[in-house]
């Protein structure tokens, strides 16, 4: 068994979650970088960006013990958590905003869930071609998903770096309620736990990479 695995459950906790973190920055620099250059390649990637997110806050905040022991587990034939959706109304209802997710709601003109959508095109279903032959800028504004990505990783930052300085994580929903849909107050939080986590010297020891 990993040496990994004989942290206590809270420590290793925080160790798969950095691991989400962390491939979660690496995929929201691809998504900045394809915007308005490669829009296809920006949508398939937005596709992983919304599970590693969602899955890293999900093993963060709701994941039993054997959940997160099975996480250290090499394997392709399971994720390990519930379907995107289960954990992203989850999340939502976490913050205040129902429990609900607005990654089923149905495209305009396409008249089928935003999640089925990007799956399609990174699976490459017909529709995908068809979707690609009408112009995906008409379908989907790229813009906006990249702001509520950015959104969305500073959503998980707030809650991994708090739950590394010792906050409890019902107490991190409290304080992200209230703001969870204002971009400028979630950053503001970001950088204010991103500077006590320096001066607490926990990064290096965690594999913390702060913004």
């Amino acid at each position: 068994m990993s040496k990994v695995v004989q942290l206590k459950v809270d420590q290793y906790r925080l160790v798969v979650a950095m691991r989400y973190l962390n491939a979660s920055e690496a995929i929201f620099k691809g998504l900045q970088r394809q915007r308005g250059v490669n829009d296809f390649h920006f949508l398939v990637t937005l596709r992983s960006f919304i599970e590693y997110t969602r899955r890293g806050i999900w093993f963060l905040a709701w994941a039993s013990e054997k959940r997160l022991r099975k996480a250290e587990d090499l394997t392709f034939r399971e994720a390990g958590s519930p379907d995107l959706k289960t954990m992203d109304a989850m999340i939502n209802e976490a913050l205040g905003a129902g429990k609900v997710s607005h990654l089923m709601d149905k495209l305009p003109g396409i008249n089928e869930p935003f999640l089925h959508c990007l799956h399609a095109l990174t699976h490459g279903n017909p529709i995908s071609v068809r979707m690609t032959t009408f112009g995906l800028d008409k379908i989907f504004n790229t813009g906006q998903l990249l702001a509520r990505a950015e959104l969305d990783l500073d959503i998980f930052r707030v809650v991994l770096y708090r739950r590394v300085l010792g906050d409890h994580t019902n107490a991190i929903w409290q304080v992200l309620t209230p703001i969870h849909n204002r971009p400028a107050d979630v950053r503001a939080n970001v950088l204010a736990a991103a500077q006590l986590l320096q001066q607490s010297g926990i990064p290096s020891s965690l594999g913390v990479q702060l913004p």
